[in-house]
């Protein structure tokens, strides 16, 4: 009997297994390889990339799977880090939201001073292991801790699919539950003010602080006034829907920054530190207002500065 499976016409092509994966797109390729490694029992994987090398969960097809893409994260906040850090010397590097390591080891790498804040346990494991991988543990210290406008223990939700956005729940989720967050597992995390947390005084200059804590940011200002005083530039993720999940208006948010940066800048992707156009703040909170009332704001990127240079 022909063994149908390699008969062929004239018109057609038969592609070995291989080149049939490398026909697929990258992000095809990439999730089809998670889902074979987790069949096959395998929980993470090592990836070398631009931020480091860093292990990842097969489980987080967000930022493992990104950096297995591009073998990069948020690359335009690293390379204006390092680019700071060259031009006035490696100072201190506060990294809120420190997730697995992908922006605190390139801040380590090029010698900075690091605090790096992780509430999520799951996370700490992969974020001390990477820290250890990369040969940057003396200068990385670790804040098994969420931060917040008092010191007390939260109610910590944590995300199936996407590791980053582990958040503090203030409340039950409720009719605007647009990520699923009713039916994510939860723990109770211990939380601090940043002030309480960490030093501002011990910190070497300059100073700069990363906020990516899924809404939680004003309420991070609130309780680093210190802190805050010192930095001398800023990374903050602009998520509204976040900030009122944890009962923060965008208004609010603009108010606690403005009484420690007066220029800012919006971020695009692999954007490079020279092309960054900081403007005085007001411009940038109108810009905001105005888009997020024509419903055109999803998420965005922002850096903060107390001066109109970098």
């Amino acid at each position: 009997m022909p063994d149908r499976l390699h008969r062929q016409s004239e018109n057609t092509t038969v592609l070995s297994a291989g080149e049939a994966v490398r026909a697929l797109p990258v992000r095809a390729r990439t999730r089809l390889l998670f889902d074979l490694l987790a069949e096959a029992g395998v929980t993470g994987i090592v990836i070398p990339g631009e931020n480091g090398e860093i292990e990842g969960y097969l489980a987080d097809r967000t930022i493992a799977l990104k950096y297995l893409k591009n073998k990069s994260w948020a690359i335009e906040t690293v390379w204006m880090m390092q680019a700071v850090f060259a031009k006035r010397g490696a100072g201190s590097w506060i990294d809120l939201g420190a997730n697995i390591g992908t922006t605190v080891i390139p801040a380590a790498l090029v010698g900075a001073s690091c605090h790096a804040v992780e509430a999520d346990p799951g996370n700490l494991v992969l974020l001390r292991r990477n820290i250890a991988r990369n040969g940057v543990t003396g200068r990385v210290m670790v804040h098994d801790a969420a931060v917040w406008d008092e010191n007390t223990t939260l109610i910590f939700e944590q995300a199936p699919s996407n590791l980053g956005d582990h958040r503090v729940r203030a409340t039950e989720p409720d009719k605007e539950n647009a990520y699923g967050e009713s039916s994510r597992s939860t723990i109770e995390v211990s939380a601090f003010r940043l002030d309480t947390l960490i030093d501002p005084f011990s910190l070497q200059g300059p100073v700069i602080v990363k906020l990516d804590i899924q809404g939680a940011e004003a309420h991070a200002l609130a309780g680093g006034d210190a802190l805050f005083k010192r930095a001398d530039l800023a990374f903050l993720e602009y998520w509204p829907y976040g900030f009122r999940r944890l009962g923060t208006t965008p208004e609010a948010l603009f108010r606690h920054i403005g009484n420690y940066f007066s220029h800012a800048a919006l971020m695009s992707d692999d954007q490079r530190p020279d092309a960054i156009d900081l403007v005085p703040f007001a411009e940038i909170t109108h810009r905001l207002l105005t888009a997020e009332a024509a419903n055109a704001v999803v998420a965005l990127d922002l850096v903060l500065s107390k001066s109109a240079t970098l």
